[in-house]
């Protein structure tokens, strides 16, 4: 069988099987959740002589976990790419209906991430078809939630599932991603006295305290990062991006809401920014008596940083110099579920076919070319697990 035309088929009915995150929704039909896709994957994965077990994270929304034992038992490899895409209500192509033009494949998560996991899947099919075996035990995982959280991530790596060290699918150009920033989400809400907007001395405008907290992040915190900076990755950043408010123009608020973004360096703790930011809003407290607020952490991804010269680095490196011109190393301003993983001990690079300007835009689509080199990549990256004398060894867990 012609192999390209094998993983476009195959990408053809990942996207065709919806698998939109449901955010908070806690029910949900298609085109929300992971479920659908699991079960397609599971089906397939079982087909080729895995064994497939369905790890359900939260009601509906299972991580998918394949192995497929290798010649060395004592070694481990792990393929990962997420299940879940973001939103396609606003594409100006149909999202499920994958469409092949141009040597491109339009449809939702074409390119975030289920181009980079059709290759890997078609890699891992390419050596069974081949080796019969895989020299080492490799694991093909599917994760929910990365889009929202990493619940799915974080839910994986636990004391009876470790593997030694993993590949995380992306698209990245068909580059290696050794370093990427974090990501820290936090909602912030302040709190008023609502009154008729006739008398609004008599009540306390949530509106207004919120333009402090705002004019604080701007004036003060986000210039003040520009001084953190890393070698690979640049500065610190901090940026507003949902602000809710009030109910009607006669009523003076009780209530504002925003949603703030900060992407981490290497280095940085989540715990003593989020302490920081709430020693920040207390000194705004002590200066204005009415001024109430809660801070909520939303959503929280490690950074990444993997020495180039690392056993995983130079691992995927020589696989890639097999079937690429050369392999190439990249750093990314994003973050993945690579530095969750990471931070639980398993070291980790992304690889993958795609580019991250194409992933989340309203008509997604992945180069064909790029699609078809990866397959050959990941197959590489499975067999040269076999020669290697530098193995990958386990990280510390960050606190």
């Amino acid at each position: 069988m012609n192999k390209n035309i094998d993983v476009v088929a195959l990408l053809s009915e990942l996207v065709a099987c919806p698998s939109v995150n449901p955010a908070e929704r806690k029910t949900f039909r298609a085109p929300y959740g992971e479920g659908a896709l699991a079960d397609l994957l599971a089906a397939r994965l079982r087909s080729w002589g895995a064994q497939v077990e369905l790890r359900e994270v939260v009601p509906g929304r299972p991580n998918v976990i394949a192995c497929f034992e290798g010649k060395d038992t004592s070694r481990s490899l792990m393929l990962e790419a997420h299940s879940d895409t973001v939103q396609a209500s606003d594409m100006t192509i149909p999202p499920f209906a994958p469409t092949v033009r141009d040597g491109r494949l339009y449809g939702r998560g074409a390119c975030d991430t289920k181009g980079p996991m059709a290759a890997m899947l078609q890699g891992l099919r390419q050596v069974l078809d081949a080796d019969g075996q895989p020299p080492v035990t490799v694991y093909f995982v599917s994760t929910c939630d990365e889009e929202q959280g990493a619940r799915g991530a974080r839910a994986l790596i636990q004391k009876d599932f470790r593997p030694d060290w993993a590949v995380v699918g992306e698209p990245t150009d068909l580059a290696i991603c050794h370093a990427h920033k974090g990501t820290l989400r936090w909602a912030i809400e302040t709190q008023g006295v609502a009154v008729h907007s006739s008398a609004p001395t008599r009540g306390v405008n949530a509106i207004y305290h919120m333009t402090r907290v705002i004019d604080m992040i701007e004036r003060e915190i986000a210039p003040s990062l520009r001084s953190r900076q890393h070698a690979l990755l640049g500065e610190a950043t901090i940026s507003v991006g949902v602000i809710r408010g009030g109910t009607q123009s006669n009523v003076v608020p009780a209530a504002c809401m925003i949603e703030i973004d900060r992407r981490l360096l290497p280095g940085e703790s989540a715990e003593a920014i989020t302490a920081a930011m709430r020693g920040q809003l207390d000194a705004l407290k002590a200066k204005t008596p009415t001024f109430a607020y809660t801070l909520q952490a939303l959503q929280h991804y490690e950074p990444l940083e993997v020495p180039t010269d690392s056993a995983a680095c130079r691992l995927a490196a020589e696989a890639c110099g097999r079937v690429l011109p050369a392999a190439k190393f990249v750093t990314a301003p994003w973050s993945s579920n690579a530095g969750v993983f990471a931070a639980l001990g398993v070291p980790c690079v992304l690889f993958g076919p795609g580019s991250i300007q194409q992933a989340h835009t309203k008509d997604e689509y992945i180069d064909l070319r790029e699609l078809e080199q990866a397959v050959d990549v990941y197959a590489a990256i499975i067999r040269q697990c076999a020669s290697a004398r530098d193995w990958p060894q386990p990280l510390q867990k960050r606190a």
